[in-house]
């Protein structure tokens, strides 16, 4: 059975890390103060964030296809984030923006240090951290108060708890690790791909090494993780007398399947799998032999670590369970849907990469490689700038402040320019302690260089 091989220098791992965490923070936060992505479901979560914890709700956030996540992980882990982060910056939500970028960070960087221990070599490791970091699709959501992005993060990280052999070390670092997964479910559903990979892995690796008992053990930990996480969600499910009900879009698919009136898309399916792997990762270059390239990476990655069942189980697992579990979700898949898996697809690439690289030259090349991908990067950010983005944003704040520097309520705020049409003009206002009275004499206008105009109203 395969048996990590001890890393060199440890303290290059955690020098080294610790600058890439630096370095995808700085990339992440770049500009958040004046473009902040401020729509719907941002002034909504972000607005329960600054409400005290006994108040949260005991679900997570409603879906767009209908109902609710089944718990309330992300809730949590944004009211820690506003609880540490806000009082810096007037609690205002491009606080959260920053906290989630910490937090995908710091997984990032946890991620990197896991895959350099696996393969007891820095060069796939970064090469693998530089493809997530500089994904322009990531750059464009990673600093943004949104349940998905937590999902990838949680999801993230119990991938790199895994490839670190956490669930070796302790039942306690086990049980730790499940909970994490299953969190990350709580925050997306679609991370449900992950947190089942990492169930198999933590039970199946001691079952493989004949460690029945372990094996055991882990189930028992894995199940009592996710009845806890999920007390929350029984505890809604009871004060609604069951009348809200979680996902019932998803659960519609499949029972329109399960009866024999619709056939599962497996086509569909694995077609948005590759377009979001292209889009994801690679744009904006078209890279047409994604699908090709990531089904030999996996023959690789299959061959190569058949011995490593945990490695296994965090690259190839969740991407097939992704390709079976959406083919039963009948309605159109978007490319955010497969956020969580992206880390298990970078790493199944330079992993495979890594193992058919020959020894002798596995330096240069794993140089090379880390470089191609660094020279790549400009571009992705370039390209990241141009989507979620809310140019008005750092005009409101301004704008803003100096209302609710006047003491004064005000009946309405509105703008001379354009805004997105789920963004309300009121909300930072309301944010800074600002209140707003429809019986105010008082309106004011922001004006299109950041100005304030007040009108009174007879």
């Amino acid at each position: 059975m395969h048996t990590p091989p001890t890393p060199p220098r440890p303290a290059a791992i955690g020098a080294v890390t610790l600058i890439f965490f630096a370095v995808a923070l700085t990339l992440r936060i770049q500009g958040i103060t004046t473009r902040f992505w401020l729509l719907e479901d941002q002034m909504r979560d972000w607005w329960i964030a600054l409400q005290p914890f006994s108040e949260l709700p005991l679900v997570g956030p409603p879906t767009h296809v209908g109902g609710y996540t089944i718990g309330p992980a992300f809730y949590w882990i944004l009211w820690a984030v506003r609880v540490s982060l806000g009082p810096w910056f007037d609690n205002l939500p491009h606080a959260g923006g920053i906290g989630h970028a910490v937090l995908q960070s710091g997984a990032d960087a946890l991620l990197v240090a896991a895959i350099w221990r696996r393969t007891g070599s820095p060069w796939p490791a970064l090469i693998a951290g530089a493809l997530l970091v500089t994904s322009a699709y990531d750059l464009a959501l990673a600093a943004l108060v949104w349940n998905p992005v937590m999902g990838s993060v949680l999801a993230k990280t119990a991938i790199a708890l895994v490839l670190l052999d956490w669930h070796r070390q302790s039942l306690f670092r086990a049980g730790l690790t499940a909970l994490v997964a299953w969190a990350a479910v709580h925050a997306y559903t679609g991370a449900i791909y992950v947190a089942v990979s990492v169930f198999i892995a933590i039970i199946a690796d001691p079952f493989l090494r004949g460690d029945r008992t372990q094996a055991r053990r882990n189930l028992a930990i894995a199940v009592l993780a996710t009845a806890l996480l999920q007390l929350p969600y029984l505890a809604y499910r009871f004060s609604s007398q069951f009348r809200a009900e979680a996902m019932g879009a998803v659960s519609g698919s499949v029972g329109r399947i399960l009866t024999g009136e619709a056939a599962p898309e497996i086509t569909k399916s694995l077609t948005g799998y590759v377009g979001a792997v292209r889009f994801i990762e690679f744009a904006p270059w078209n890279a047409p032999l994604v699908g090709w390239g990531l089904l030999a990476c996996g023959i690789v990655v299959a061959v190569r670590y058949r011995d490593d069942a945990p490695l296994l189980a965090m690259t190839l697992l969740p991407q097939l369970l992704a390709v079976a579990g959406y083919s039963l979700f009948l309605a159109s898949l978007d490319h955010y849907y497969y956020l969580s898996v992206m880390p298990a697809a970078a790493t199944t690439i330079t992993i495979a990469l890594w193992a058919v690289t020959p020894r002798r030259v596995a330096t240069a090349i794993g140089a090379a490689l880390l470089i191609g991908t660094l020279a790549a990067a400009p571009a992705k950010y370039r390209l990241s700038t141009t989507f979620h983005r809310m140019p008005q944003y750092g005009l409101l704040v301004e704008a803003s402040r100096k209302i609710k520097g006047q003491g004064q309520p005000m009946r309405s705020i509105r703008t001379e320019f354009a805004l997105p049409p789920t963004t309300d003009p009121e909300y930072l206002f309301k944010v800074l302690g600002g209140r707003i009275d429809r019986e105010s004499p008082w309106a004011s206008v922001i004006t299109a260089d950041g100005d304030v105009r007040y009108v009174q109203i007879k």
